[in-house]
């Protein structure tokens, strides 16, 4: 499913749907893809299911995206204290 598909499904999502004009006005969006090109998120819109957190979990990458510098700063510094 391409980022345009995954758009049209979550314009019906109750959830999902408010976070699609944050991207909606460019003609790219972000992704993270693995070494095999595995999507693992399209910020701020979704993580995928590969990235999901267990018990089992021993590494994890966190990434902060948002669209007001000054709070993802914070966001950043609170979380790395």
């Amino acid at each position: 499913m391409d980022a345009n598909a995954l758009f049209t499904v979550f314009k019906d999502d109750v959830k999902m749907k408010k976070f699609l004009p944050i991207l909606e006005p460019f003609d790219k969006y972000p992704v993270f893809y693995d070494q095999d090109r595995k999507v693992l998120s399209l910020p701020p819109i979704i993580n995928s299911e590969a990235t999901k957190i267990t018990l089992d979990t021993r590494n994890v990458f966190i990434e902060i995206t948002g669209t007001d510098i000054q709070k993802t700063k914070i966001c950043l510094a609170v979380l790395a204290a």
